[in-house]
């Protein structure tokens, strides 16, 4: 499963809350703040954001599963980069003494609007999907 995504834009240029937390370093409040409002309107249910020390999270409500959701960051590679995270990585949440959690659908919702969002907007370009194996490598 593709769960990393790079892009480049200058959409998200960062914010007064970017530049006062973690001395600068961390980027994504706008461009989680952004799909969090595309992904509502593309009937996902998105639940609001958080920061993290490394960027941005984009959760998600009921009837997703509690475990989904999106990281939002710098990606450092390009002076005007992005990099979504996906998670979980594998569809598949393999549980001690209970059943298997299968999210396949909900992850291909997911995936499916993200592609549909990114590709709808001109400003955003060099779009880029990876399995978590190609990522790390």
């Amino acid at each position: 499963m593709k769960s990393y995504v790079e892009f480049r834009t200058d959409l998200f240029p960062p914010c007064s809350e970017n530049t006062d937390e973690w001395e600068g370093a961390v980027w994504g409040r706008s461009l989680a703040i952004y799909l969090d409002e595309k992904l509502k309107q593309s009937g996902i249910p998105s639940a609001g954001i958080c920061a993290e020390d490394w960027g941005y999270i984009v959760n998600f409500g009921a009837p997703f599963d509690s475990n989904i959701w999106i990281g939002c960051g710098k990606y450092e590679e390009y002076k005007d980069g992005y990099l979504l995270i996906i998670e979980p990585k594998k569809a598949i949440i393999k549980r001690w003494f209970k059943p298997n959690i299968d999210l396949t659908q909900q992850l291909g919702q997911l995936t499916d609007a993200l592609k549909q969002i990114l590709e709808a907007e001109p400003l955003i370009h060099d779009i880029k999907w990876w399995t978590a194996e190609e990522f790390e490598k």
